[in-house]
């Protein structure tokens, strides 16, 4: 019997077809982002957030034309993440990131920093709400499912971008992200980048 589990087949274009109902985006061809084109050194992007199990979230933000990554934080430097590495640019269609991130978990009141605050039984619920089942087959039953989570988070990602236009609104929210972040480092660790870019401009 074989258990291994696969991505869903046209994963990918399963989701795009659900966002193209709002949003102008395509899909990155090395999977699982999508992304609008560039407006005033800035472009939209959506992807799913690979978390343990078979349910992933979605994240939205912005991807801006002159912030750089440190390779390490992409996950392809072997040194200590805290060494210096090659600094990399995402402005193409083949390099696609998010410097600023929207997430879901706001929106519903749901603490991912403190799992222990939320019961077993609330937490498997709220996965299945808003959380897309990425593992399985491309049953008719399986991709309205997918189709119904990722419309289920585009009023939070419309509220977002709504809300959140201009770099006076980025450095805003950054400024109380990093306020509050009860880490050493905020998460993501963009947001330091794009806060120092953004007020230097």
């Amino acid at each position: 019997m074989d258990t291994e589990l696969k991505l869903i087949p046209d994963l990918d274009n399963i989701i795009c077809d659900v966002l193209k109902e709002e949003f102008d985006v395509k899909t990155y061809e090395k999977g699982h982002y999508w992304f609008s084109a560039w407006d005033n050194h800035c472009r939209k992007v959506i992807k799913i957030y690979p978390l343990k199990g078979t349910l992933y979230p979605l994240y939205w933000g912005y991807n801006f034309d002159f912030i750089p990554w440190e390779r390490c934080f992409l996950g392809v430097n072997p040194k200590p993440w805290n060494e210096t590495g090659k600094l990399v640019y995402h402005r193409t269609e083949k390099a696609v990131n998010i410097d600023f991130t929207g997430y879901p978990f706001p929106y519903i009141g749901y603490d991912f920093d403190n799992p222990s605050a939320q019961s077993y039984e609330e937490h498997y619920a709220f996965r299945n709400m808003y959380f897309v089942s990425v593992y399985g087959n491309d049953s008719p039953k399986n991709i309205e499912l997918i189709k119904t989570v990722v419309r289920r988070n585009i009023p939070f990602m419309l509220d977002w971008f709504d809300r959140i236009k201009t770099p006076e609104d980025i450095i805003g929210e950054l400024t109380k992200d990093i306020n509050e972040s009860e880490n050493d480092h905020c998460f993501p660790y963009s947001s330091y980048w794009v806060r120092i870019y953004e007020e230097s401009r």
